[in-house]
């Protein structure tokens, strides 16, 4: 066992030696986008993860009218079901930092929910009744996934103009 402990200290001191930039890769953090409070949503973040988690750092906002059993961060399809008619779910993730070549499509910030994919059904679905919509964006440095889930396919104006107002909340993440 202690060889094997050995010769991973080795390969990785070889590998941080040969390529400077795997060696700000491996100690690299990337944080979550943020979000200015509000009493009518709640929030709850992953916090920064460095690039050897397996999970990159995550936001979630869920509508405060909704069933809190909804806001299932390791399990968001799960939690879905459990989204009310009325309710909304924001999850919004940080992938990298944007370079070149962009492979997230430019845009402004905050996000706009009229540039988003609506998906009335997709793999993986948990409910019929629950729209999906997507963006992928690179702005301010970064590469971000912001998805919005409704409990409906037929989001009201108000609950559209509340989720509208939480994307605006929105902060980039921090370097």
């Amino acid at each position: 066992m202690g060889f094997r402990v050995t010769l991973l200290v080795v390969l990785v001191t070889l590998v941080v030696a040969v390529c400077p930039a795997a060696a700000d890769q491996l100690s690299a953090t990337l944080s979550p986008p943020g979000v200015r409070s509000d009493p009518a949503w709640h929030t709850v973040s992953t916090g920064p993860t460095t690039p050897a988690q397996q999970l990159p750092p995550q936001l979630f906002g869920l509508t405060a009218s909704s069933n809190a059993d909804a806001l299932v961060p390791f399990g968001v399809f799960d939690g879905l079901k459990k989204l009310d008619a009325s309710g909304a779910l924001i999850w919004a993730t940080t992938s990298s930092k944007s370079g070149h070549p962009y492979t997230f499509k430019r845009a402004a910030w905050p996000p706009r929910l009229r540039d988003f994919r609506i998906d009335h059904g997709w793999e993986g679905q948990p409910m019929p009744r629950i729209q999906q919509r997507l963006l992928w964006i690179a702005v301010g440095g970064w590469n971000l996934d912001v998805r919005v889930y409704f409990g409906t396919q037929h989001p009201s104006k108000r609950l559209l103009a509340s989720v509208q107002a939480e994307l605006n909340r929105l902060t980039l993440p921090t370097p």
